[in-house]
C-alpha cells in the first residue's frame, strides 16, 4: 500500500467512524444525507488519485472538511451548535434538507470540472515529466548551490523576523509600519507564498541534481512555512507545507522512482510537530494582542476547578493553572479542527435570508473594508453586533465560495459558476507547470494556493484580483528566472 492508499484509507475510517452518528442526529429526510454524505466522500477519495491535481485534492479536502465533516460533527456531539454563525436559518427539517441539497450541487460541479478537466484540459500523467533540458539550470544550480542556500535561509529567518518586530502583515490586525512604495504588499507576499515558492525551486533542482527519493531541503521548506505563519499569526502553515510534501511526492512518482514511504511519514510526522507548535505559538501571541473569540469554545479537556476551601502549596498552584492554561490550549486546537472550518455554516446563512437575489450577489462586490462590518455579516447574517470603530485588531467571517455564489438563489448558477472556478484553477495550475519547467512542487503549492483562495471566499470578493495577479507574477518571475539562469550559464 503506497502512502496516498494510506491517507485515502484514514478518510475511509473517519467517514465510516462518525457517518452512523450523523445519521441518527440529522432531523432532515435521512435520504438526502445519505446522498449528500455519498457524493461528499466520492469527492474527496477521487481527488486523491494517480489522474488528480493539486488544486483538485486540496479543494476537495476543504470542502469535505467545511461541509461533510463539520455539518456531521456538529449535529452529532454538539447539538446542532454552528460557532461561525448562521445568520437567521431557522434549523427546520425542510430547512436542513435544502442546505444539503445545495452542498450537493456544488460538489457534483467539482466533480464534473474535473472530469472535463481530465478530457480537455490536462493530466500529470500525461505530460512529458522527462521532456525538459535542466543542463544549464543543473550547472547555474551546482556552481551557486551553497550561495543560494544561504540566500534562502537568511532570507526566510530576515523576512519572518522584521515583521514579527515592525507588524508589515499580520493576519487580523492593522499594520503598525507603513513602506513606501507599497512595500508591505511585497512582505505580504513573501511571507504568504513567495518564499515558498522559492522553497519549490531549490527542492525541486536539488531532486534533478541528485536523483533521489528524499531530500533534506524538504525540512527547510517545512521551516518556512512554519515561521513565516508564526510572522503573520496564521494558523494554516500546514497547508503550504503540505502541498510542497505532496508535491514532491508526486515528483517522484512521475519520475518513475520507487517512493521510500519512510522517508514521507518522516516528513508527515514533521510538520504536523511544527503545525501544532505553531498554533500554540500563533495562539498566544494572538491572546497577548487581545484577539476576539467571538465564539465559544468548547471545553473537550475539563479544566482542574480550585476549591477556595482547600488550602494547597504555591507548588501545587503553579502547577495546576499551568495544566489549566494548557487544557486551554489545547481546547482551542481542538476547536479549530472540529469547528473552524468554512462552509456549510455560510450555506446556512444563505439559505435562511429570504431576501437575498442576484441583485445581492452584485451588490457584494462593492464591500469595503469596515473591519468586521462586512456585507456578509451586515446583510446576509443580519448581525447586530456593532464593532469597534477603529480597531488594532479585527474578525473576519467569511461565507465560502459556495454560499457567497448561492447570493443569487439560483442552484443553475451556483453549479455553473462553481464548474467554471474549479477548470480556471486548473489551467492556472497547468501554467504554473509548463513555465517552471515541469516543477509539480512549484505548481502544487500554485494549486493549494487557489484552493485556499476558493474555500475561503466572500470577504471583499472584488479585490481577488489581487492574489491572481500575484500568482502570475510568481509564475512569470520564475518563468524570467530560468530564461536569466540559461543565457548566463550560456554566455
Amino acid at each position: 500500500m503506497n502512502l496516498i492508499s494510506l491517507v485515502k484509507f484514514f478518510f475511509i475510517i473517519i467517514i465510516i467512524s462518525i457517518l452512523p452518528f450523523g445519521f441518527i442526529s440529522y432531523t432532515g429526510t435521512k435520504f438526502y444525507y445519505l446522498i449528500f454524505s455519498a457524493i461528499s466522500s466520492y469527492a474527496l477519495i477521487s481527488s486523491f488519485n494517480k489522474d488528480s491535481i493539486s488544486f483538485e485534492s486540496f479543494f476537495a479536502l476543504l470542502i469535505w472538511l467545511g461541509f461533510w465533516f463539520k455539518f456531521t460533527v456538529q449535529i452529532s456531539l454538539f447539538n446542532s451548535l454552528f460557532p461561525e454563525g448562521t445568520g437567521i436559518f431557522d434549523y427546520s427539517s425542510n430547512s436542513y434538507d435544502q442546505i444539503l441539497v445545495i452542498s450537493s450541487v456544488s460538489i457534483l460541479a467539482f466533480i464534473s470540472a474535473k472530469q472535463f478537466r481530465l478530457r480537455f484540459i490536462f493530466n500529470y500523467q500525461n505530460e512529458k515529466i522527462n521532456g525538459y533540458d535542466y543542463k544549464d539550470y543543473l550547472t547555474f544550480y551546482f556552481k551557486y548551490r551553497k550561495l543560494i542556500f544561504f540566500t534562502y535561509l537568511f532570507s526566510i529567518i530576515f523576512f519572518a523576523t522584521i515583521n514579527l518586530i515592525y507588524i508589515f502583515f499580520q493576519k487580523g490586525t492593522i499594520p503598525v509600519s507603513i513602506l513606501p512604495f507599497g512595500l508591505n504588499n511585497f512582505i505580504n507576499w513573501l511571507l504568504m507564498f513567495g518564499l515558498a515558492s522559492f522553497s519549490s525551486l531549490v527542492i525541486f533542482f536539488e531532486f534533478q541534481l541528485k536523483k533521489k527519493n528524499s531530500n533534506k531541503l524538504i525540512k527547510f521548506g517545512l521551516l518556512e512555512t512554519f515561521v513565516s505563519s508564526i510572522s503573520i499569526l496564521s494558523r494554516a502553515m500546514i497547508f503550504n507545507g503540505t502541498s510542497i510534501i505532496y508535491g514532491f511526492y508526486r515528483l517522484i512518482e512521475l519520475n518513475n522512482f520507487k517512493i521510500k514511504i519512510s522517508a514521507f511519514i518522516k516528513y508527515l510526522m514533521i510538520i504536523l510537530v511544527l503545525f501544532m507548535t505553531s498554533l500554540l505559538i500563533v495562539s498566544k501571541l494572538r491572546q497577548g494582542k487581545n484577539f476576539p473569540i467571538g465564539h465559544e469554545v468548547h471545553k473537550y479537556i475539563p479544566m482542574i476547578e480550585f476549591d477556595p476551601n482547600v488550602k494547597t502549596s504555591k507548588k501545587v498552584e503553579k502547577i495546576m493553572l499551568i495544566a489549566n492554561d494548557l487544557s486551554k490550549e489545547l481546547n482551542q486546537i481542538i476547536f479549530l479542527v472540529a469547528g473552524r472550518w468554512v462552509g456549510i455554516e455560510g450555506v446556512m446563512a444563505v439559505y435562511g435570508n429570504k431576501e437575498l437575489n442576484l441583485n445581492s450577489l452584485l451588490l457584494s462586490f462593492k464591500d469595503e473594508f469596515d473591519y468586521s462590518n462586512s456585507f456578509y455579516e451586515n446583510v446576509v447574517k443580519r448581525s447586530k453586533h456593532i464593532y469597534k470603530k477603529d480597531p488594532e485588531i479585527f474578525t473576519v467571517y467569511v461565507p465560502g465560495i459556495v454560499a457567497f455564489l448561492f447570493y443569487s438563489k439560483s442552484l443553475i448558477l451556483l453549479f455553473c459558476m462553481i464548474f467554471l472556478l474549479c477548470i480556471f484553477c486548473s489551467i492556472v495550475e497547468y501554467f504554473a507547470f509548463r513555465m517552471s519547467k515541469g516543477n509539480v512542487i512549484f505548481s502544487y503549492l500554485i494549486g493549494n494556493i487557489l484552493a485556499y483562495r476558493l474555500a475561503h471566499f466572500g470577504y471583499m470578493p472584488q479585490n481577488s484580483y489581487k492574489l491572481i495577479l500575484a500568482i502570475f507574477i510568481t509564475i512569470f518571475l520564475i518563468h524570467l528566472g530560468l530564461k536569466a539562469v540559461k543565457f548566463f550559464n550560456k554566455n
